[in-house]
């Protein structure tokens, strides 16, 4: 699994390819707990377009890094995940987007 991260507009920008697993996640809730934290970045765009399979076990894992971002104020744009998931992970609300293109994030996310 490869992650790749950038920022753009003060969103950063997490994009993954491959197989998303425990090891990605644990790189993941790293990087996540990191900019959160340390950092203080409060708005994300995570795009799972180029996932193959996403391991069903994650998503309540998933759900929870989610809460922990909600609950510093922060808002997460998520891209690519098919219907099955979104349901699996939550519905779309005031902190938490669903789109096809990650370039949505910016009319969604108001800095």
């Amino acid at each position: 699994m490869d992650i790749t991260t950038y920022v753009n507009k003060g969103i950063l920008f997490l994009n993954f390819n491959g197989v998303f697993d425990n090891d990605t996640f644990n790189r993941f809730n790293e990087e996540i707990d990191y900019l959160l934290y340390n950092q203080g970045v409060s708005f994300y765009s995570f795009n799972f377009s180029n996932v193959k399979t996403i391991s069903e076990e994650l998503v309540f894992k998933i759900q929870n890094k989610l809460v922990e971002i909600f609950l510093n104020c922060g808002q997460v744009v998520m891209c690519g995940l098919s219907r099955f998931y979104q349901e699996k992970i939550g519905k779309e609300r005031m902190h938490l987007y669903y789109v096809n293109d990650e370039r949505e994030a910016f009319n969604i996310i108001n800095l």
